[in-house]
C-alpha cells in the first residue's frame, strides 16, 4: 500500500507501480466511485454509442444463430431487461 496527496485541484496520482500492474496507459478512463467510506477507482472503456451498438448487434447475430430454437420474444424480453438493469445500476452509482 501506497500513500499519496491531494494537489491544489484535488488531483491524485497514482503510483507508477499500481498503474502498471493494471496496465493502464496515459489517457485511459477510470470510474471513481465511494464504497463503505472508501475511493474505489475501476478501468473501464468507453465507446461511441455507435461503436457500442454495431458490438451488441454482432453478438445479437452470433447468440441468434446459436439459439434458433429459442423463441424469438423470450430472447427478445431478455436482452431487453439485461439493458434496463444496467441502466439502473448505472443511474445508481
Amino acid at each position: 500500500m501506497e500513500i499519496v496527496k491531494a494537489g491544489r485541484s484535488r488531483q491524485v496520482t497514482i503510483p507508477k507501480k499500481v498503474f502498471d500492474s493494471l496496465g493502464l496507459k496515459e489517457g485511459d478512463y477510470i470510474e471513481v466511485a465511494v464504497e463503505d467510506g472508501k475511493i474505489v477507482m475501476t478501468p473501464v472503456v468507453v465507446l461511441s454509442k455507435e461503436k457500442a451498438k454495431e458490438e451488441f448487434f454482432k453478438l445479437s447475430d452470433k447468440v441468434r444463430s446459436k439459439t434458433s430454437r429459442i423463441d424469438q420474444s423470450h430472447l427478445e424480453e431478455e436482452v431487453q431487461k439485461a439493458i434496463d438493469e444496467s441502466r439502473i445500476d448505472r443511474s445508481e452509482r
